[in-house]
């Protein structure tokens, strides 16, 4: 059985960090892109597993704000710091969902010439989303707050 490798990651400034329990090395992990308008302003691309585990620290929860856009179902964690957003969460049927910003693993270099083309996401209905994160988000996520 392979062992669970450790990612971590942070904002730029460390206000959140986290650490992503995963089946499979940082490297063996599928980058993807997202078409949405929010996704490509930020030349964002991602990384989840469904069997992985996320457990985030924010230190000053004051300092993040929840950016809501599009379907609005969905919610970018911004760090209102240094304006980094580590990763996307949804809550789904009282389950946290969250997929990372690729961009803020820790030593995780990226070859965005390689990462293949966007599925067309915003041509999907809210419900089609719900499913597509349901099977491929990481769905076991801890969010530990410090200071108000």
């Amino acid at each position: 059985m392979k062992a669970i490798e450790e990612i971590t990651g942070r904002c730029h400034c460390g206000n959140i960090e986290y650490t992503f329990f995963s089946p499979l090395l940082k490297t063996e992990l599928p980058i993807r892109t997202c078409d949405c308008s929010f996704c490509v302003k930020q030349g964002a691309c991602y990384i989840s597993h469904p069997r992985g585990r996320l457990q985030v620290q924010i230190k000053d929860r004051s300092q993040v704000k929840a950016y809501r856009f599009g379907t609005e179902s969905a919610d970018a964690m911004v760090c209102s710091i240094c304006g980094v957003y580590p990763f996307i969460t949804t809550e789904l049927d009282g389950q946290t969902y969250a997929v990372l910003n690729a961009n803020s693993i820790n030593g995780l270099h990226i070859d965005h010439a390689a990462i293949p083309p966007a599925l067309h996401l915003e041509n999907l209905s809210v419900e089609e989303r719900i499913e597509r994160w349901k099977k491929g988000w990481i769905g076991q996520v801890e969010i530990n707050y410090g200071q108000d």
